[in-house]
């Protein structure tokens, strides 16, 4: 089913200013949305908005704390302020705290990192999702896209608990909210990138060496790049997906196959 008007559709991704984030909001902008890009460091995300409204598209950026129900209140009065109405939300905000560069075992975990992780990775979608819904519901029609991780569908190695954790209770959530929302014409995905060439994923210690046991336990021999996963979300946010919800879409180069 099409949106209900044909006025530009409104975009809010999180935690967008660089890597995956940086690129989806680039991605939905060249589709001809307006996006509004946010991060928890104001300069950074208005420098990203900046590029991205270089290129003709309407594009802002909002400085919020997605752990914090209060920072997020604030962010959906100046969007519906600002638009009025929001119809693709892109959940992507996410952190990996390391322990001089590697994910901490489970014995060895301090408690603020699982709860720090927990807060903004899988807390953080459920208060941006909450304050969305009424925009959404209004409108009869809604794309909500939640970024999980391989980490979040198997035992790979590398990641850590607290961080599998989040993931996982990503794809929980989104198939309980999909059930809620389907009948306002909502859909809700997930999409589970591999082994991506972003910043965060830099930060691993000896990230060269990682990148290459993942590409000799990918049957595709590669990894991916941020525009691989966005090429994923415009999907999910489209017309055409309009008959897939509570859905997983894996980008892994093969390295995960259920």
């Amino acid at each position: 089913m099409p949106a209900p008007d044909d006025r530009i559709r409104v975009a809010l991704i999180t935690g967008a200013n660089q890597g995956i984030g940086y690129a989806i909001a680039a991605r939905l902008a060249a589709d001809g949305m307006c996006v509004v890009l946010n991060g928890q460091r104001a300069a950074a995300v208005a420098e990203a908005a900046k590029k991205i409204a270089a290129t003709g598209a309407d594009a802002a950026g909002i400085a919020a704390d997605v752990s914090s129900e209060e920072a997020v209140s604030r962010m959906f009065e100046e969007i519906g302020s600002r638009y009025g109405r929001l119809d693709v939300l892109v959940n992507n905000a996410g952190i990996a705290p390391r322990i001089a560069g590697r994910s901490a075992r489970v014995e060895d975990t301090p408690l603020e990192y699982w709860q720090r992780t927990i807060a903004v990775n899988l807390t953080g979608a459920f208060l941006v999702s909450r304050s969305a819904l009424p925009f959404m519901k209004a409108q009869q029609w809604g794309r909500i896209i939640n970024l999980s991780s391989q980490s979040g569908r198997m035992y790979t190695g590398f990641g850590s608990a607290y961080y599998a954790a989040s993931k996982a209770g990503l794809i929980g959530f989104s198939r309980v909210l999909a059930g809620e929302m389907g009948k306002y014409g909502i859909t809700v995905n997930c999409v589970s990138p591999g082994r991506i060439k972003t910043a965060m994923a830099a930060t691993f210690a000896n990230a060269d060496r990682v990148d290459q046991q993942y590409i000799d336990r990918t049957p595709l021999r590669k990894v991916g790049y941020p525009d691989d996963v966005a090429g994923a979300v415009s999907f999910l946010a489209s017309d055409e997906a309009s008959f897939i919800t509570g859905a997983v879409l894996d980008i892994t180069g093969g390295f995960f196959m259920p």
